[in-house]
C-alpha cells in the first residue's frame, strides 16, 4: 500500500526503511513523502490502525510499548524517522567467533527472541568464546525498551 503524506521536514536520506528480511517492512520516500508497507497480517493491521486513528502522516503515530514483532518494527521506523534509532553497537558483525552480524540478532530480538539464551539458539551468537554476550544483551535491552522511559 501507498499514500503521499504532507510533511515539513527535509532529510538528506532519501528513504527510511524498517524490515523484517523477507517478512514485513515499511518505508517512507521522504521526496514525495509516500509511505509503502507490506507484511503479515498483524503488522499490515498495526499500520492501517496508526494511519486510521492517529494520521496518515508517521511523524503523529505514538511510539509502539509492546513486544511483538509488529510493533518493534514500527517502534524502529518511528525512531529511524525522528532520528532517533542509535544502537549501542554499532559495527555490521556482533559475533566474530560465529561470523553473526547485528542484523540478525536484532531480527531475532524482533520475532520472539528476548533473552540471550534464546538468541544463542536461534542465532549461534554468543556461542563459542561468549565475549560478544554483553553486546547481545545491550541490542536486547535496547530493542525492547521505551525510549521514552528515562531508567
Amino acid at each position: 500500500m501507498a499514500e503521499t503524506i504532507p510533511s515539513n521536514e527535509s532529510r538528506n536520506e532519501s528513504k527510511i526503511i524498517a524490515a523484517l528480511a523477507g517478512r514485513d517492512q515499511i518505508q517512507i520516500d521522504l521526496a514525495t513523502k509516500t509511505v509503502r508497507f507490506e507484511g503479515c497480517k498483524a503488522f499490515s493491521e498495526l499500520v492501517i490502525f496508526n494511519k486510521n486513528n492517529y494520521s496518515k502522516d508517521p511523524h503523529q503515530w505514538p511510539l509502539p510499548k509492546g513486544t511483538t514483532h509488529a510493533e518493534l518494527l514500527v517502534k524502529e521506523f518511528l525512531l529511524k524517522l525522528q532520528g532517533n534509532w542509535n544502537l549501542p553497537y554499532k559495527h555490521d558483525e556482533i559475533c566474530h567467533c560465529r561470523l553473526v552480524s547485528t542484523q540478525t540478532v536484532l531480527d531475532a530480538i524482533a520475532v520472539g527472541a528476548h533473552t540471550p539464551e534464546v538468541v544463542s539458539r536461534w542465532t549461534t551468537a554468543s556461542t563459542a568464546c561468549g565475549t560478544c554476550r554483553p553486546d547481545v544483551e545491550k541490542l536486547i535491552q535496547f530493542r525492547l525498551s521505551d525510549p521514552n522511559d528515562p531508567r
